[in-house]
């Protein structure tokens, strides 16, 4: 009896170890898609405490101002950022610190990185400092933001870019950087096509800025594409590009929030009316295609700026987030067949716990919709007769009769030729999507990238 008892204790325990081990790995699993927001404490007057830190993984602070000597500009709100460095750690996300950007109090910094690189004890002051001030706010690591090295100052950038990486790594810090998107998978702009292999294995994880192409296309879905794609074929692994989504409108510099204040239509679409600047920008839907699009094909998203989303229905990191969340579960064979619905802007979630089916691409090449929420959603009557397998939807004085296992619909009683059937699957029953939504004047429009069908009147 005693040996019977301690055998099942050691199962018991063995139970606990597997189910705990197996939680962890879930947890880890959801967690390798990383999402990226970049805070810019001096910019923007959002407090610390509205951002989502609990749904992100990384947090990069902006910025660190290196001056020519090796000496650092103090951060004008260290208080911010050390409230921030703690929020973020207690919700399990990396805070990095960005070192440089695009210009300082409206000068170019290009010039100080050139500067303070091209001399070794320059250089090596520098490094110290940014260790220094990675230790004394217990930062996670660093990311180098030079905008731009040039054909004469490659060879300085991958000298700070190799020595930075190293002192870091002993003390068990990463660094990243911030890098050009590209127009092609094989073309780039000239600082993208000189980065060296030293500097590119250098980085832990590389953010992709795929914006500010033109005004009023600054980010389109192709460009997010194509970025992916240049730094694959440069030989970044797919999990360490992170591509950038930017959260601010060309050439008024709205942000989104301010945006979906003026009117929360404004979440749903890629431009607003607005004055005395017209606002180009990335709405919620053409960043949830980008994110799927950085699932299949990237390792992570990255915000430009976090502080400029919202902290309701419109947010787009709970938006990320949901989507991350939906698909955790999904092998990857079944993430790339993961298809998106959008009917009248918004999205239609479909959840595998609600049990009533998710869509589909079927052996025709065709979307398959479970029949009932898009229906409903449309303000259409549903009944379903047993006997002749027949669903029937009725709006106005429209009525659709949908026929099971049958290459045909009666649209008001007119026999309508489709090429594929209305099937039931796991007691849901399934309509040809485009078939069945334009008897109801729908539009529909498929963006293969990202598997989204939009819907539209």
């Amino acid at each position: 009896m005693k040996k019977m008892f301690y055998n099942l204790i050691t199962v018991i325990l063995l139970i606990n170890i597997f189910s705990v081990t197996a939680a962890a790995a879930e947890t880890e699993n959801k967690r390798e898609f990383k999402v990226v927001g970049y805070y810019s404490g001096d910019l923007f007057d959002e407090p610390v405490g509205n951002l989502q830190t609990d749904k992100l993984t990384h947090v990069i602070y902006a910025f660190l101002i290196p001056r020519a000597d090796g000496t650092l500009i103090e951060p004008e709100k260290p208080e911010q950022l050390k409230e921030l460095t703690a929020q973020a750690h207690k919700d399990g996300a990396e805070i990095f610190i960005a070192v440089g950007g695009w210009s300082y109090e409206g000068k170019p910094l290009q010039s100080v990185f050139e500067e303070v690189s091209a001399s070794n004890e320059s250089r090596k002051l520098l490094i110290e400092n940014i260790c220094s001030f990675v230790d004394e706010y217990n930062l996670d690591g660093v990311e180098l933001d030079w905008e731009h090295p040039n054909k004469n100052t490659i060879a300085d950038y991958e000298k700070l870019t190799v020595e930075l990486s190293e002192a870091l790594k002993l003390k068990g810090k990463k660094m990243t950087a911030a890098l050009n998107g590209a127009w092609s998978g094989t073309d780039g702009p000239e600082p993208s096509m000189m980065l060296t292999d030293k500097c590119l294995d250098s980085f832990s994880f590389i953010n992709v800025m795929a914006y500010d192409t033109n005004n009023a296309d600054h980010s389109p879905v192709w460009f997010t594409e194509t970025s992916i794609d240049y730094w694959l074929n440069r030989g970044v692994p797919a999990e360490d590009i992170v591509i950038g989504m930017p959260l601010y409108a060309r050439p008024s510099w709205m942000q989104y929030r301010h945006l979906v204040a003026l009117n929360p239509e404004y979440a749903f679409v890629d431009y607003a009316p607005t004055t005395p600047t017209e606002s180009y920008y990335n709405g919620i839907n053409t960043l949830r295609e980008k994110t799927i699009i950085a699932m299949n094909k990237a390792g992570g998203v990255m915000l430009f700026d976090v502080n400029e989303d919202t902290n309701d229905q419109y947010s787009i990191v709970s938006m990320i987030d949901s989507l991350i969340y939906r698909t955790a579960n999904l092998s990857k064979e079944e993430l790339n067949k993961y298809v998106t619905i959008i009917l009248d802007g918004k999205e239609l979630v479909f959840l595998e716990k609600e049990g009533f089916g998710v869509p589909f691409v079927n052996s025709d090449n065709r979307t398959m919709i479970p029949l009932r929420k898009p229906l409903e959603t449309i303000g259409a009557k549903i009944s379903y007769d047993n006997t002749n397998r027949v669903v029937t939807a009725m709006k106005d004085a429209i009525k659709v009769k949908i026929p099971i296992d049958k290459n045909i619909i009666y649209v008001n009683d007119k026999e309508v030729e489709t090429d594929t059937q209305a099937i039931i699957k796991g007691n849901r029953t399934y309509i040809p999507l485009r078939a069945v939504m334009e008897a109801f004047g729908y539009k529909t429009e498929w963006h293969n990238s990202s598997r989204t069908v939009i819907l539209s009147k």
